[in-house]
């Protein structure tokens, strides 16, 4: 039996062709299975990222609803539009959340991981405790609406009727009266059902004033017994509804409402943790996989790199010798030993060798010929290249001449740059001379200090102290005085420093005005009239300035003030007191155009306390061993450990500090630390 091949088949199996490119042809398909597995190990991890990534968006929703629910339900109840609308921005806010949060839960549900990985049922108690969530956010909605605030609601009908009897003219009916409203604030302010029992017994002692009174005629008796009975009513109807509320938040749809949040956050936090596991065994599936193709492949490409080496190696070795035994012969043809390969393409090798020998010496004699062509061509590009040469020489000298010409441009530019920076030290003498001097502040305060620092020459924070005296005008005898910092440093914020001073001088100086409130609000309009009246969206100037207005009167120790967004402590015996802040700033905002009213606020102060004003340059200062802000936790430490010592001592305390942590590092803003003990 006739077991050869056939002759296309036997060329084709020793040609090295075919072996290379089913080696190949063999690698390429086991990469081809490690990047299926990748791929679908990857788009896996992906919809496992998306997949968690909708949760962890649902989770930001659901504590940004309840956040806005808060400030609806706990803050918003002293906007009149809470109670004059159907709904307010905020509830319309959170109607808008809402559907976001019913979308991406809408999206986990509808997941084909949610099924794949058997979170369906966690996926709609989610669903179900959020809807008991709304439920209970529109029960409290309507409580919160149906109670009333000042004017508005059973709150508005209850003080109503308490106005209308303390109106009547009897002392012992007016005197009941308060003792009433005392309970009813205390009631609302702390919820403790003790001062609902204080004002039910009250109720009864001013009835029975009232039918004792020889004073008070019939028809007075019946109209004040009315008015008693409704103020009764409606007190009730608010206790009933503070009950379902929740009182101190231990019960009532209050407590309902954060079980339900509670729940949810919950199982999303279940759910995080869940989609970790499942993403780190699918790492791990992955890596797994990884391993065992590549040692596959690793181990494939070994043994076919040692077969071909050894095949090709010892047909090279034969190629070679015939190479060298026909060099050392002086290129003779008959030093050439032909020697038969079981690999196709070097005998082709062989064959053509032979060719060539037979052909060197026609190639040689062609060769001397170029050679000899080319030596001429090289002569004439030595002759190019020395002419390049010349002219890169001439256009070097064309380069020095320019840079004399540079030179000439770089003086003019240091004369124009000192005439800009004695422009700025002037400017900075105007500055200066338009506040306060050390004088006029120690005649309106004994123990005081001043440290402020500029970023650049001018700067955009400043000061102001003005005593205001009944000879001029005024009310009373007051010392007026404030800390501002302006958008911005260098020349934008102390030209805003000057039109805030010249505007503040004109508002406190001009107008005998002495309320911090007022004073902020004529400021606002003023600026906004400058920058922003009757100008198009591209020609207003939003800028402004963060502001605190303060008025001592030392008669009684009482200070007036009104602050918006400017830093502010007062510390007394070591302790820090809080005062009201206006989250606007003074100036136009593309967000805030309309409904800014800053008002003015009264502290009793005593002997020794501090107040400390600062701009924002101080705490937004980097540095330290990390190089990271001072931030305003580290100024409270330090207010607080000075107390013990005397205002200049302080001053130099802080500007230590401020060298100390700054460093090398550069000064980030402007910066202005007032203190003063009264």
């Amino acid at each position: 039996m006739n077991l050869e091949l056939p002759l296309f088949l036997s060329d084709m199996v020793t040609s090295l062709r075919f072996w290379l490119i089913a080696s190949f042809s063999a690698i390429l398909f086991i990469c081809s299975i490690a990047v299926f597995l990748f791929i679908k190990s990857y788009q896996k991890s992906k919809d496992l990222e998306e997949y968690h990534a909708y949760l962890k968006t649902t989770r930001i929703l659901l504590l940004e609803t309840n956040k806005l629910k808060e400030d609806i339900l706990l803050g918003e109840y002293t906007d009149n539009g809470f109670y004059t609308s159907n709904y307010s921005a905020a509830e319309l806010r959170y109607t808008e959340l809402k559907k976001e949060v019913n979308a991406h839960i809408s999206y986990l549900k509808n997941s084909k991981l949610t099924a794949q990985h058997k979170l369906n049922w966690k996926v709609n108690q989610i669903k179900d405790q959020f809807s008991n969530y709304n439920q209970t956010y529109n029960e409290l909605t309507f409580l919160f609406k149906l109670k009333g605030f000042k004017n508005y609601g059973l709150e508005g009908r209850m003080r109503d009727y308490a106005h209308k009897i303390f109106d009547y003219p009897n002392k012992n009916v007016q005197y009941y009266c308060l003792i009433l409203r005392k309970h009813e604030k205390d009631f609302l302010l702390r919820k403790d059902f003790y001062y609902v029992n204080q004002f039910q017994m009250e109720i009864k002692s001013l009835i029975d004033i009232i039918q004792e009174s020889s004073k008070i005629s019939s028809p007075d008796k019946n109209y004040l017994i009315n008015c008693v009975y409704y103020y009764e009513k409606f007190f009730n109807q608010l206790v009933r509804i503070e009950s379902k509320i929740g009182v101190n938040g231990q019960k009532g749809f209050l407590n309902k409402s954060k079980i339900s949040f509670d729940n949810i956050a919950m199982k999303i936090q279940e759910m995080d943790e869940e989609l970790r596991q499942i993403e780190f065994a699918n790492k791990e599936s992955l890596k797994k996989d990884t391993y065992t193709v590549l040692s596959v492949l690793i181990i494939f490409l070994i043994s076919t790199i040692v077969v071909f080496t050894r095949v090709i190696t010892t047909s090279v070795k034969s190629i070679s010798r015939s190479f060298e035994k026909y060099v050392n012969s002086g290129f003779n043809i008959d030093s050439i030993i032909y020697k038969r390969t079981n690999i196709k393409e070097f005998k082709i090798i062989n064959v053509s060798f032979l060719k060539m020998v037979k052909e060197i010496h026609v190639f040689t004699n062609f060769f001397r010929e170029k050679v000899h062509e080319r030596t001429i061509a090289l002569n004439q590009q030595k002759d190019e290249i020395l002419a390049q040469q010349v002219q890169i020489e001439n256009q070097y000298k064309i380069l020095l001449a320019n840079n004399n010409q540079l030179d000439l441009q770089k003086q003019m530019l240091s004369v124009k740059n000192k005439d800009i920076q004695d422009s700025l030290r002037y400017a900075k003498r105007i500055q200066t001379a338009l506040q306060p001097s050390k004088l006029k502040l120690k005649e309106c305060f004994e123990d005081y200090f001043l440290f402020t620092k500029s970023k650049d020459v001018v700067s955009g924070d400043f000061h102001l102290v003005y005593r205001t005296t009944k000879t001029e005008g005024f009310e009373d005898n007051k010392i007026v005085f404030l800390a501002a910092d302006c958008t911005g440093h260098g020349v934008p914020g102390a030209i805003m420093s000057v039109l805030g001073i010249n505007t503040l001088y004109k508002n406190i100086k001009e107008l005998k005005n002495s309320d911090p409130g007022k004073i902020l609000n004529l400021l606002d309009e003023d600026l906004n009239q400058v920058l922003a009246f009757e100008k198009n969206n591209t020609e207003i100037v939003a800028d402004g300035m963060d502001i605190a207005v303060f008025s001592f009167n030392k008669s009684n120790y009482q200070l007036d003030y009104s602050i918006a967004k400017f830093n502010h402590f007062l510390v007394r015996d070591s302790n820090i007191i809080s005062l009201k802040t206006q989250k606007s700033s003074i100036g136009y905002s593309y967000f805030e155009t309309n409904g800014k009213n800053f008002e003015t606020t009264t502290i009793q102060l005593q002997p020794g306390d501090c107040l400390y004003l600062f701009s924002d340059g101080f705490q937004d200062q980097f540095g330290g061993p990390f190089n990271k802000k001072y931030k305003r936790t580290n100024l409270r430490n330090l207010m607080v450990s000075l107390q013990k010592m005397a205002m200049k001592e302080q001053k130099k305390v802080f500007k230590t500090e401020f060298k100390t942590w700054k460093k090398s590092y550069p000064q980030t803003d402007d910066v202005l630390v007032l203190g003063i003990r009264f």
